[in-house]
């Protein structure tokens, strides 16, 4: 049987012992060694492999040989290094398919491709051949027996010139993505100073050098041919900015400036380079230099020449590819996988056997839009990329770690490397400087435990982690085998939704809002309504934060606009034009809709007048997103609809937002109406808040009125406009117009 031995090499049955007290080389790294990993946990073989490789030479360069004896510590080191040419895997170590699954751990989760795998076996009939080559992404399949030197170097030799080529075309592609990718940056630049600091930030990006000694030059066609100013600097050189060039005090970047401006091309020489953007980019020439501490090799050097020449040319359908793919799968904030690249890792580990020991964890900050609006939108991205890099030192390197999206991550991997304990406690450490400081809401879904598709398992887990969240801070959920009925139930009031939507069975009823000083009506609130054939209906807190949890509110909530304006259509024939039918929006609609354009498309449809219509957003919608809430009201309003904020007082605002907002209505939550038979003290919260709404020059409406007392309590403490059962119930349509036709628009308060 032939062995790891040399023929000098001293012989102990089928492998090579090295004596006791022989100790690894300690040598230092040699930069152009190839880098071998041998990960077995057998000592003996560990030893041989090392013997074996000492002093052998491939493709005339020697071999740095790195060496794990278990699955973990194979993938903390691979995840550290990304230059290992060829991994030499058995297959049993601390499980029968350890090596295997290492192997698979490194094509998906690590996304290493370029890595050669070898796997060795003392057990072949454990992983056969033509399976394993099938299944796994493997390179190159050895027992131990045959596994000699020279099949060893021979071996090494193949894989380790393979390992350079994918290396090399892999370093071309990532190098020209990022030259199509900062040509777009670079295009969209407004001025010489943002055109220069890009310029900086893409050049170091695609040398893979931080933007230290970095200066852009900028040269009008009135200076002379060595002349110009420095427009954008880094590192050393940032005092620089708008000092013209004859003032920069380092000699050698001035000297190798003025040779690139005045030779009119880029210039790589031995300790810097400099890139020439000619006149023809933006009217004038730039120059960019920064200086290398090593020589730049001919892919280097040729993609430094494309990218100075492809700045402005015709590559935007490329980049535009590549910035697909990148936001297809990738949170552009935080640098991790998104939800598409979870849905895809859930999908393959349910289609795979081994799959099944998975879980999924999601993970969401404990009120994350107060801290975002009390601390401002920088502090919040500043938090989740805390979190992220924490979550990321805690987790194994072969879990998945995801942002899904806000503040909510997902964690997926074996079950048995997900430690929940140990996350909660590294998100909440807050002493050291940088640390986290925050709680978390977290809810676990094992794979085992669950019958569904991907999208099943992520919805069902977010809906598991909501549950968590309502519980309060610091809340964990798992889930367990009877939610599965629960979420069936669900799942099938999902479909039916989806199908009383496109047959039109939603409907709406309409609740009179009335003067309290005079009990004339003005106003309607439009309330979806589901009634089913056999006449039962299924109540809104049922179906709607199902629709908004998958993004059915979105039609839903057109379908509900659509009949809202015809309502107000029917209104303003029967002679009640002064009656303003409003529709409640949600957060969900705000984010995938543009809002004012399907107002404006069913404005003209039905061929109401906007001032028929208003607009209802809850406190938290408005304050959560509330940039974008701010602009979508103010186009309402000089559209000419009104706009009303709902629940309001049960958020989390500020005077200073609530202000800023464009707003013409204040609607007081019917939790504050009810405490209003209860005493004065009772009643603050509702005085304050119509008092609130005076200083702001706004309109109140209570909700939820029930008794003539709390009516005539808000009527004497100034509030406008009322709701509730006391004047009328929601009404279809046709009742609502016969009632009002009835009381002659008019109620008794």
């Amino acid at each position: 049987m032939e062995s790891l031995t040399r023929p000098d090499a001293p012989q102990a049955g089928d492998v090579v012992f090295l004596p006791e007290d022989t100790e690894p080389s300690t040598s230092p790294r040699e930069s152009c060694a190839w880098r071998v990993l041998a990960v077995d946990d057998d000592p003996a073989f560990q030893r041989a492999t090392s013997f074996a490789l000492s002093g052998m030479r491939v493709l005339g360069r020697p071999i740095e040989l790195l060496q794990a004896y278990s699955h973990a510590e194979a993938a903390r080191l691979l995840a550290a290094e990304r230059d290992i040419a060829v991994m030499l895997l058995d297959v049993v170590m601390e499980t029968d398919d350890a090596g295997l699954r290492l192997a698979r751990a490194v094509r998906e989760v690590l996304g290493n491709a370029e890595l050669r795998i070898v796997l060795v076996t003392g057990q072949p009939g454990l992983a056969p051949v033509r399976e394993v080559m099938e299944q796994y992404d493997i390179n190159d399949y050895w027992s131990k027996p045959e596994l000699g030197v020279e099949r060893l170097h021979t071996l090494l030799t193949a894989n380790t010139r393979a390992w350079e080529q994918l290396r090399t075309v892999a370093r071309a592609r990532r190098g020209l993505q990022l030259i199509v990718e900062a040509t777009n940056v670079l295009v969209g630049a407004r001025n010489l100073r943002d055109f220069s600091a890009r310029t900086i930030a893409e050049l170091a990006s695609v040398l893979g050098v931080p933007p230290e000694g970095l200066v852009c030059v900028h040269r009008t066609r009135d200076d002379a041919p060595d002349e110009g100013t420095v427009i954008g600097a880094a590192g050393q050189f940032a005092s620089a900015i708008g000092q013209s060039l004859d003032l920069l005090q380092q000699e050698g970047p001035r000297a190798a400036i003025r040779r690139c401006l005045t030779d009119r091309h880029t210039r790589i020489e031995a300790d810097c380079m400099v890139l020439y953007f000619p006149a023809e980019l933006a009217g004038d020439e730039y120059a960019a230099w920064v200086q290398i501490e090593r020589p730049l090799d001919e892919t280097e050097q040729e993609l430094l020449r494309v990218f100075a020449l492809n700045i402005g040319s015709g590559l935007h359908n490329v980049a535009l590819v590549s910035r697909l793919d990148e936001l297809a799968y990738r949170d552009s904030l935080l640098a991790l996988p998104n939800r598409n690249a979870l849905l895809r890792a859930l999908e393959a580990a349910l289609d795979s056997a081994n799959g099944r020991d998975s879980a999924l964890l999601l993970i969401d900050i404990d009120d994350f839009s107060g801290i975002n609006l009390a601390l401002g939108p920088h502090y919040g991205d500043q938090l989740l990329k805390r979190v992220a890099a924490r979550l990321r030192q805690t987790l194994d390197p072969t879990v998945l770690l995801a942002r899904l999206g806000s503040d909510t991550f997902a964690v997926f991997g074996s079950r048995a490397l997900i430690d929940i304990h140990a996350i909660t406690a590294a998100l909440g450490a807050g002493t050291e400087a940088g640390a986290v400081d925050c709680t978390v809401g977290t809810a676990l879904l094992p794979l085992a435990q669950f019958n569904g598709s991907a999208a099943d398992v992520l919805t069902s887990a977010r809906l598991l982690l909501k549950q968590a969240k309502q519980r309060g801070c610091s809340q964990h959920l798992a889930w367990l085998p009877e939610l599965q009925a629960a979420a069936g139930r669900r799942f099938e009031l999902l479909q039916a939704l989806r199908e009383a939507l496109a047959q039109g069975a939603i409907g709406i009823e309409l609740q009179p809002q009335v003067e309290l000083e005079s009990g004339m009506v003005v106003g309607v609130e439009a309330l979806a309504r589901w009634h089913l054939a056999d006449g039962s209906t299924i109540p809104p807190d049922a179906f709607i934060p199902l629709a908004e949890a998958t993004g059915l509110i979105v039609p839903l909530g057109e379908h509900v606009l659509r009949l809202s304006c015809e309502a107000a259509a029917r209104l303003c024939a029967a002679g009640f034009a002064h009656v303003r039918v409003a529709v409640n929006v949600s957060g969900v609609q705000m984010e995938r809709m543009d809002v004012v354009a399907s107002i404006e498309r069913q404005l003209a449809a039905t061929g109401i007048s906007a001032r028929q219509l208003e607009v209802e957003v809850t406190e938290s919608t408005a304050m959560e997103g509330f940039m974008a809430v701010r602009d979508v009201l103010d186009r309402l309003r000089r559209l000419g609809v009104s706009v009303a904020i709902d629940d309001f007082g049960t958020g989390f605002s500020s005077l200073a937002h609530l202000r800023r907002l464009p707003t013409d209505l204040l609607k007081i939550d019917r939790s504050f109406i009810q405490e209003i038979d209860l005493g004065a003290s009772r009643s603050a919260l509702a005085d304050l808040v119509i008092r609130l709404a005076g200083r702001l020059d706004l309109k109140t409406i209570a909700e939820g009125i029930e008794t003539r007392e709390q009516a005539e309590w808000l009527r004497d403490h100034g509030c406008e406009l009322g709701q509730g059962w006391l004047f009328a119930r929601s009404l279809p349509l046709d009742v609502l117009l016969e009632w009002l036709q009835a009381h002659g628009g008019r109620v008794e308060v």
